[in-house]
């Protein structure tokens, strides 16, 4: 046990030192957090969370249960099937399910360990088994021959990327569309999050391994991690949001990572920094793609979005202003209207033959 406390000191100083208050102390983070709660709020009082459509239960390859939700379920000529991003749940798409509601069977999904999925195996959270799990999804809710386009935010923009690499056939044919939403078709391992590269660098390297040695499902670990809600929405509001977000959104978000399973926070963050090529995105050269970055993501910094479109004939690149990485709850209107875009362009295509 002495190990396991040394280590989770270790993590401690690791992330109050990423979120700047390692040096100031516990007043300089009330005060933090106390500018957040004064900060103009459009969306206090939202209902986040909220949404619901018809629950489906989804059996991954290996057996795990998916959970899944469709909107929608009458329409059959076009399915939009959303996939979330690390650390979040199906409900991040909030606002998009409001405002697309009535563009045809909208299908959100929580991916393994986040969310109501089951958890599966420990050696199975890693993004090549994602692909296989979005593939079970559209299998389970899409009729057959209803046309897709895929969504995805971060880890879900990964997630499809992968999906394409693996079923490239299906690309074109089943899925005739694609938004890749602040993501990464790889090199993550290089991203500082705004840090000097040294410690960027030694914090990348460090603090999987040292959540891993621990264990996720040890006692001290959330212990620590649960005690901690203060400084992790302030991580979060640095890291993951613009400069100007709303608390609510913010504390949204936090809500939904501190409710993700710790083994899939670990092995997933550990999958996507060290993977230096998540996907050469040529197999998305089958559909409309369109890509959308934000101007202050630190977490798939807007190059990588930039990335993705140059590699993709079709692509598309579209920057927020001013949003962080959750840019679809920082600047719902904006995202939500690109990808309305791009599913009536889709539809189109559909009805030119």
């Amino acid at each position: 046990m002495g190990r396991a406390v040394k280590t989770s000191r270790n993590i401690l100083a690791a992330t109050a030192l990423g979120a700047g208050a390692a040096g100031a102390g516990l007043l300089a983070q009330r005060r933090a957090l106390r500018r957040l709660h004064l900060r103009p709020d459009p969306y206090a009082g939202e209902p986040f969370g909220a949404l619901r459509g018809r629950p489906v239960a989804v059996r991954a390859d290996d057996g795990t249960r998916l959970y899944a939700e469709i909107d929608g379920e009458d329409r059959t000529d076009i399915a939009v099937v959303f996939s979330h991003g690390w650390t979040l749940t199906q409900d991040s798409w909030h606002f998009q399910r409001k405002a697309l509601r009535g563009l045809g069977r909208l299908v959100f999904w929580d991916q393994r360990g986040h969310g109501r999925s089951d958890g599966g195996a420990r050696d199975d959270y890693g993004l090549p088994r994602l692909a296989h799990d979005l593939k079970a999804v559209i299998d389970a809710t899409v009729p057959e021959d209803t046309p897709v386009v895929l969504v995805g935010h971060s880890m879900g923009g990964m997630t499809i990327m992968r999906f394409a690499d693996e079923y490239a056939d299906l690309i074109g044919r089943k899925v005739i569309a694609v938004g890749l939403l602040c993501t990464s078709s790889g090199a993550l391992g290089e991203v500082t999050l705004g840090l000097p590269a040294a410690v960027a660098r030694i914090t990348q390297r460090v603090l999987p391994r040292s959540l891993r040695a621990v264990g996720a499902g040890s006692a001290v670990i959330e212990k620590v991690r649960h005690l901690g809600r203060t400084g992790s929405m302030l991580v979060e509001d640095l890291i993951a949001f613009g400069p100007d977000a709303s608390p609510a959104a913010v504390a949204f978000a936090e809500q939904m990572m501190a409710e993700t399973r710790m083994e899939a926070l670990i092995d997933f963050f550990h999958s996507m920094i060290t993977h230096d090529v998540i996907s050469d995105c040529g197999a998305l050269a089958g559909a409309d793609t369109l890509v959308i970055g934000a101007e202050n993501d630190r977490l798939t910094p807007v190059e990588h979005s930039l990335k993705i479109a140059d590699c993709v004939p079709s692509g598309r690149l579209e920057v927020v202003p001013v949003a962080g990485h959750m840019a679809m709850l920082e600047r719902p209107g904006v995202v939500s209207d690109h990808l309305g875009d791009l599913v009536e362009r889709a539809r189109k295509s559909l009805e030119q033959g």
